[in-house]
């Protein structure tokens, strides 16, 4: 057992080494920020995306209501700051399976680029109130978290009462 673990551990400070490692080199994103509507924390997360990749931003809505998705389209005209939103359908009503289907088109067509995914979040005042909210994020990054080329970066909204 112990050696097991000596090995793991030997292992793992392998694949960390920096020996035959390249300098630094640019990286180039593809940003997607997941949207469940317009608010603070949403406008937040797009400005933070807009300086990662000014013109590779794209805001990624889920279609659960129609008539939610065109009030939504509406208000992009406003708040989009000429980011370009992307209405995904969602036949069985899912949140995570067309987000995370959107997500791999974009990572297969992104030839080698980082795609980097940018969740707005709010923080509660208060830690009780967390568990009231958040949960769609929290699934979705443990979703993304073993896909190769994918970052998640959150982009936290405090709060005040």
């Amino acid at each position: 057992m112990f050696r097991r673990i000596h090995r793991h551990y030997f292992e793992v400070a392998q694949q960390l080494s920096t020996e035959g490692l390249d300098q630094l080199r640019p990286i180039h994103h593809e940003v997607i920020v997941p949207i469940s509507g317009i608010h603070r924390g949403v406008i937040a997360a797009l400005e933070y995306a807009k300086s990662i990749a000014p013109h590779h931003v794209t805001a990624v809505y889920v279609n659960l209501d129609d008539e939610a998705t065109q009030k939504l389209r509406e208000k992009w005209q406003q708040w989009g700051s000429g980011v370009n939103l992307v209405v995904v359908a969602s036949p069985y009503r899912s949140l995570l399976r067309p987000l995370l289907n959107y997500v791999d088109r974009v990572k297969r067509s992104s030839r080698g680029e980082v795609v980097t995914i940018v969740l707005p979040e709010f923080v509660p005042a208060k830690w009780w109130q967390n568990l009231l909210h958040n949960h769609n994020s929290l699934f979705l990054k443990g979703a993304l978290l073993f896909k190769k080329g994918i970052v998640v970066t959150n982009v936290p909204y405090h709060l005040e009462h």
